[in-house]
């Protein structure tokens, strides 16, 4: 009978702290959130300005956005073309494209 009621105490605590550790991973992974912060298109560095004029030409640059994603100064450039079609890029300081999604 002991051996019984040790077996429920110790069932119900690991199935407690299971539950608690979801509860804190959920938690966490909800309020971390990347902050964008919006600038001029005129503050974008010169090596983003650069790049968008050689590779997005027949775009035009509508809203940027500066934000740290791993440690790391990160720009975020919405672009429109004249037939409705929405990009936006993802530059690293130094000019390079890390991602480029439809809007």
């Amino acid at each position: 009978m002991r051996r019984l009621s040790y077996l429920i105490v110790l069932v119900t605590l690991s199935l407690t702290s299971t539950v608690f550790a979801q509860d804190i991973a959920e938690t966490s992974a909800e309020t971390i959130q990347e902050v964008k912060n919006e600038i001029q298109v005129g503050e974008l560095p010169e090596a983003i300005t650069n790049a968008l004029t050689s590779e997005f030409s027949n775009y035009t640059a509508g809203k940027a956005f500066k934000s740290i994603l791993d440690g790391q100064e990160v720009y975020y450039v919405q672009l429109a073309k004249a037939d409705a079609t929405n990009i936006e890029v993802l530059f690293n300081n130094a000019g390079k494209i890390i991602e480029q999604k439809d809007l």
